[in-house]
């Protein structure tokens, strides 16, 4: 018998699609937000660091809503992912209105 395999639906336009918590002690902020919340937070290998997958409590399996990972660069706060339907166009539009980009875009492999 073949394993199922399930789709999400894609993401509404400019929507929340995903958030970053950096901690300075990952493992002790997650035993926070699973008792505040009662999120689900499992520790992953995601390359060279440690990262903590977040899921609602009763979230299916391979479905997250953010992450987390032990602060390098003296990040101050959550880090939000939203989704677009052209990055370039969003970047030059919100640069337009005023923003500044810190971080130019990046790939994230096998996810974004």
């Amino acid at each position: 018998m073949e394993a199922a395999t399930t789709t999400r639906p894609l993401p509404r336009e400019s929507t929340l699609v995903h958030f970053e918590i950096p901690a300075n002690e990952p493992e002790t902020t997650a035993r926070f937000y699973e008792q505040l919340f009662n999120w689900k937070i499992a520790k992953v290998p995601m390359g060279p660091m440690d990262y903590w997958l977040i899921s609602h409590k009763d979230a299916g399996e391979n479905e997250t809503m953010g992450g987390m990972y032990k602060k390098t660069m003296g990040e101050t706060g959550f880090l939000n992912h939203f989704s677009v339907v052209n990055i370039d166009q969003s970047l030059a539009k919100a640069t337009n209105l005023g923003a500044k980009v810190v971080k130019a875009k990046e790939e994230v492999p096998n996810v974004g």
